[in-house]
């Protein structure tokens, strides 16, 4: 089997006894999925389908090579999709590794451009973990961590019974997936080895406060309101086409005043009725239809996602004009109230920053070892 130098030239791998002027051809670098999705007509793609393609310039008894008449045997070339340090990555590794994803993307994907863009999208995102892998590999032999047999039964138990199944249960749903036995217990010990590598570094230096806490929650609210219909009015404020800046200032002037007489308790209704230029909602008090989120401008949007109901915003500049935002209703939240969500919150904020640990982790290792992808 050859396996191409880590310092040859990117993109281009030479067959063993195959003469300097005869590469073995690849296909280009990568293919953004965009461009994936731009064309309809099929593509043979290295990012996509994972075809090795290749040319190979085999001496022939006169001189030549398969380009060229007379006889020719094959050799079989294995791919290498990736180096860490003097490591090499196969295509043969990819592909089992894709397997199982694989299976999920065609029973999801419809065939086409789609499919082949979540394909390359995949085959990236599993070079990138081998590579890792890799890495974790090399600093666990130095730490001289590893994982025990014993330890990989009794976490395959506990799956088990978090999911309410017997272990062959649990197996059998593996396999439907396209994961056979052997290579669940491998992902398995993959993960505890993540786990112990991760504690032996940050064990004791990882501190979870309130503040940790609270700001996780703020997050968790503010995605949920991305998602709650809503009802708004607005006060808008015209700008006279060819008033410059100048004249976008007094606008913008008057229409903060309007909002602190709203802030202040005036009726928000009848300011609308009086300063609005908007004839479509000025007779309603400013009223809006009830709506989703994104339906209104983003800045509008935006506005409103950072007030509760009731309250009202600032001006805010949305192409020719100022506009005055209340936000009349929105849905109800169907998060907990903090207290009670506590120790949810203790557990994601937790996973948030091991994970954060850990990529910081696997960055400066890429730093200190030779990794090349050439997927």
């Amino acid at each position: 089997m050859y396996l191409s130098s880590p310092s040859q030239e990117p993109g281009v791998e030479r067959a063993r006894g195959v003469g300097r002027d005869c590469p073995l051809v690849v296909a280009p670098r990568s293919i953004s999925a965009r461009a994936l999705a731009a064309t309809r007509s099929p593509r043979l793609l290295r990012g996509s389908v994972l075809v090795s393609l290749a040319l190979l310039c085999l001496p022939t008894p006169g001189g030549g090579s398969l380009l060229q008449p007379g006889a020719a045997h094959a050799t079989i070339v294995e791919r290498v999709v990736a180096v860490v340090g003097d490591k090499a990555i196969l295509l043969s590794d990819l592909q089992e590794r894709a397997r199982p994803f694989q299976v999920q993307v065609y029973n999801s994907v419809p065939e086409g451009a789609s499919r082949n863009a979540a394909l390359s999208q995949l085959y990236r995102q599993l070079v990138e973990r081998l590579v890792d892998e890799e890495l974790q590999g090399r600093e666990a032999v130095r730490s001289n961590i590893n994982v025990t047999a014993e330890e990989i039964e009794a976490a395959v138990e506990r799956v088990a019974k978090q999911n309410d199944v017997t272990v062959q249960q649990l197996f059998d749903e593996a396999q439907k997936n396209g994961l056979g036995i052997a290579e669940y217990r491998q992902e398995i010990r993959r993960q505890l080895l993540d786990a112990k590598m991760l504690n032996l570094r940050i064990q004791g230096r990882l501190r979870i406060g309130e503040d940790d806490m609270r700001s996780a929650y703020r997050r968790i609210a503010q995605e949920e309101r991305k998602k709650l219909e809503f009802r708004a009015a607005w006060i808008r404020f015209q700008i006279p086409a060819g008033g410059g800046a100048l004249e976008s200032e007094r606008v913008q002037q008057t229409a903060a005043g309007v909002a602190a007489r709203a802030r202040a308790g005036a009726d928000f209704a009848e300011l609308a009725r009086t300063y609005s230029s908007d004839p479509g909602t000025r007779e309603q008090g400013g009223l809006l239809a009830s709506m989703q989120p994104g339906q209104l401008p983003a800045e509008v949007d935006a506005a409103l996602l950072a007030i509760e109901p009731g309250e009202v915003t600032t001006p805010v500049r949305v192409g020719d004009a100022w506009l005055v935002l209340k936000l009349v209703e929105r849905a109800p939240s169907e998060i907990p109230e903090f207290e009670k969500a506590k120790q949810q919150l203790q557990t994601r904020v937790y996973a948030e920053k091991m994970d954060a640990a850990r990529r910081q982790w696997l960055a400066d290792l890429r730093k200190r070892t030779h990794v090349d992808i050439r997927l």
